[in-house]
């Protein structure tokens, strides 16, 4: 029989079994799962299993069927890759307008999967209630620019709540963000009786408390859209792309390293006839994206040595400082 996990951790998962309203308590048959090789944790919410009853109410999952995407983060303790969410149409990184403050570092670390698989990437500011500075609207006009999709939204005042629903109506959408941003609350605003867990923002840190410990998967009402509820992240370490391959994972470096000089071979740092070079002092590409994209790159060729170094870029402060201010 074949299924769809909702959530799970350790070896107990919630699978939802194809034509059935109930889900059933699996484990897992063996001590490794076909298909989920190589991966800190075998299963996330949202993906496909072959299961078998016991008889008895409970299941074993025997297999993990092939994965039409996944969102995923490095986990940096048992350094492996560790699955959140898998087989979304959809990606949307929820911020915020102010506690806990708006990171444009953190969203262009989780738009890096989407963009490279192919998905849509949405950028939703929640808490648009609160006073949003001037250089928040303009990076978000900037994530407009280059093409990502922006939202503005607010549960308190219901403001682009039902613009929400609309977008994500009939898809399995993954809602990701940082701790204390709003992502439970906005998923329950969308629907009575969804029931996730909200938690609180820590004024003195201004960081989120961690209140979704595993990701899950839940269904609206009318039975065709689907939402995975992620963990908050602190931080988002990323591994697994080839650093010759991170252009293309930002759309207008993507466009201008077309014209780079040593082409492919580029690294867009201090080569001459650097395309992306160039478009940053056009104003192409933004200044703080191609920032991202430096940082990025030298933790993908530098790892462990990830926040020793300088960045080759414009600025001169260290990684941890501009950690600091970014929380990524």
């Amino acid at each position: 029989m074949k299924g769809t996990v909702l959530f799970g951790a350790n070896n107990s998962f919630s699978v939802l079994p194809d034509g059935q309203n109930l889900p059933v308590r699996c484990s897992l048959k063996g001590k490794k799962l076909k298909g989920a090789e190589g991966f800190y944790n075998p299963l996330a919410a949202g993906d496909r299993v072959e299961w078998e009853g016991d008889g008895h109410g409970e299941g074993s999952i025997s297999a993990l069927l092939p994965r039409s995407s996944l969102f995923w983060r490095y986990n940096e303790k048992g350094k492996a890759i560790q699955a959140i969410a898998a087989n979304m149409e959809l990606v949307l990184c929820v911020s915020s307008a102010g506690m806990p403050p708006f990171r444009p570092r953190f969203l262009d670390r989780v738009s890096l999967e989407p963009v490279g698989d192919g998905l849509p990437f949405i950028i939703v500011l929640n808490k648009s209630d609160l006073l949003i500075d001037d250089g928040v609207h303009e990076r978000l006009e900037d994530y407009r620019r280059v093409g990502f999709e922006v939202l503005e939204t607010s549960v308190t005042t219901g403001q682009g709540i039902e613009d929400l629903r609309k977008r994500i109506a009939g898809k399995r959408s993954a809602f990701v963000g940082q701790s204390g941003v709003g992502k439970s609350s906005l998923l329950n605003a969308l629907e009575d009786g969804l029931g996730l867990k909200v938690g609180e923002v820590c004024e003195k840190y201004q960081r989120g408390r961690h209140t979704t410990v595993a990701a899950v998967m839940a269904t609206l009402s009318d039975g065709q859209t689907h939402v995975i509820d992620t963990p908050g992240f602190r931080r988002l370490a990323v591994r697994g792309i080839d650093p010759m391959s991170l252009g293309a994972c930002f759309p207008e470096i993507k466009r201008a390293q077309q014209r780079c000089a040593l082409g492919a071979r580029c690294r867009h740092e201090d080569e001459p006839g650097c395309a992306v070079a160039q478009a940053v002092e056009d104003g192409s590409v933004h200044p703080d994206r191609y920032e991202s994209y430096l940082r990025i790159l030298m933790e993908l060729e530098d790892n462990p040595d990830y926040g020793r170094r300088k960045s080759p870029g414009r600025r001169s402060r260290s990684y941890q400082e501009m950690d600091e201010d970014y929380d990524v």
